[in-house]
């Protein structure tokens, strides 16, 4: 075969492993290359100590990999290709095959058996997204039948209006989308209910708009899409994907329950990167989760990063604690550069649920009977919080100015912790008693 980038192209399986091809290749992954003219191998670097020999045939009929992405020919033998075709000099010849390369050609049953698997998982995502295509229309006619009546026709609708939509969503394989719907009848007990109910519709008709288009879109977006609509990326395969090492310090912890799902949202911070991370725990049930986070606690490794257009959630790779304070995190200056900094990642993912800050030098006050947050220039920022823990905040803040940590919805800071005097306070789940649950950042 000659290869070129646009038989390279035709080869990739499609556009998402190519992207991720790319990125090994120019992220300088390749500890060694060599070929005998015939033949092509070399050992990748992956992240953290996970190396991968790959080889593939010039003439493509036969190619290996020892990782687990669902996709074949994955990433590493792609990014090979592209070592040959644009880092040709540096490979090195050699008329010596090594034991691993021959014994990868001499088992073509094997290689068969991984290109079917292969196909047949390619099949089955094909055939979901067919059928989650079929949903999106269905949705889509629902959507605008809601907005013909009218919002008004539906305030005193029961739980089967929603339920046989949501139903509906789960046969076309658009379980997310379901869990959304399901949720619309809590806006509704609000009481600016139109204006939330309008915007979560919005949302939807924009996914809509978008899920037609998907084979025309970025790779990340078409990544942010399904994972919108319900399809998972096994853990396996998230964690074969570049690493963020850093310093991390655990600025928020969030736990609830959804349809007998009991979830745990852990938000993470980096020192040196400034980087958000938010960590997805589930369990049935009385189940219990794996690991036991600590608000304030710090720890130093190795973060990998779901793909998506603005990567927050994130697999905890590798990781010791660590006991150093920290004080370089950076800091968002004030209410003004949260919003645009809210406007610039709604630009690369408009369905961003809550965007994470850390507010720095802001004061709890009493305005109109709640707790607003004040900057340095005196913009109010409008907080929500639980039950006694407004007064918390109001009580920490009291008598200087403290960082506050919370996911910005657009409308109001949902505050999760904050943090003064050397010391984080959780703003969520049961109120501290006199701060005794704070915990130092030392």
């Amino acid at each position: 075969m000659s290869w070129t980038y646009a038989t390279l192209q035709a080869y990739a399986p499609n556009a998402l492993v190519l992207n991720r091809a790319r990125a090994l290749f120019y992220g300088r992954r390749w500890e060694w290359t060599a070929s005998d003219g015939d033949a092509l191998w070399g050992l990748c670097k992956s992240t953290g100590e996970l190396s991968y020999p790959v080889l593939v045939t010039l003439d493509g009929k036969a190619f290996h990999c020892t990782c687990k992405n669902r996709y074949r020919p994955c990433q590493h033998v792609l990014s090979l290709l592209l070592f040959f075709l644009r880092k040709n000099d540096q490979i090195t010849p050699t008329d010596e095959r090594p034991e691993w390369v021959r014994a990868a050609i001499r088992q073509p049953e094997a290689r068969k058996a991984d290109v079917i698997d292969a196909a047949q998982q390619e099949a089955r995502l094909a055939k979901r997204i067919e059928e989650m295509k079929a949903g999106v229309e269905e949705l889509d006619q629902w959507l605008r039948d809601l907005v013909r009546q009218g919002l008004s026709s539906i305030e005193t609708a029961g739980p089967e209006f929603w339920e046989r939509i949501a139903a509906r969503m789960v046969d076309a394989k658009l379980g997310s989308v379901a869990r959304r719907i399901r949720s619309f009848p809590n806006l509704l007990v609000q009481e600016q209910w139109h204006d939330e109910l309008l915007g979560a519709l919005s949302e939807l008709y924009l996914f809509v708009q978008s899920f037609r288009q998907l084979e025309g879109l970025p790779a990340a977006l078409q990544e942010e899409l399904l994972s919108y609509g319900g399809v998972n990326i096994k853990k396996e395969e998230v964690l074969e994907e570049p690493s963020v090492s850093d310093r991390w310090l655990v600025v928020g912890l969030v736990e609830g329950e959804e349809e007998k799902l009991r979830y745990r949202r852990t938000w993470l911070v980096g020192e040196q990167t400034g980087r958000f991370a938010l960590i997805l725990d589930f369990v049935w049930g009385n189940g219990r989760f794996d690991g036991n986070w600590v608000l304030g606690s710090a720890l130093q490794g190795e973060l990998v990063f779901y793909p998506g257009t603005y990567p927050l959630r994130a697999l905890l790779k590798r990781a010791q604690p660590y006991r150093q304070p920290m004080n370089d995190i950076s800091l968002t200056a004030g209410g003004q550069e949260m919003l645009q900094g809210y406007a610039q990642a709604l630009a690369q993912n408009p369905w961003l649920s809550g965007y994470p800050v850390l507010l720095g030098q802001v004061q709890a006050v009493w305005r109109s009977g709640e707790v607003v947050l004040l900057d340095a220039r005196q913009m109010e920022i409008p907080v929500q919080t639980e039950g006694e823990h407004q007064w918390v905040l109001y009580a920490v803040s009291a008598r200087e100015p403290v960082t506050v940590f919370g996911e910005w919805n657009g409308k109001a800071l949902r505050a999760l912790s904050v943090l003064g005097s050397g010391r984080v306070v959780q703003l969520q789940g049961p109120p501290p008693s006199a701060f005794d649950e704070a915990d130092d950042l030392e």
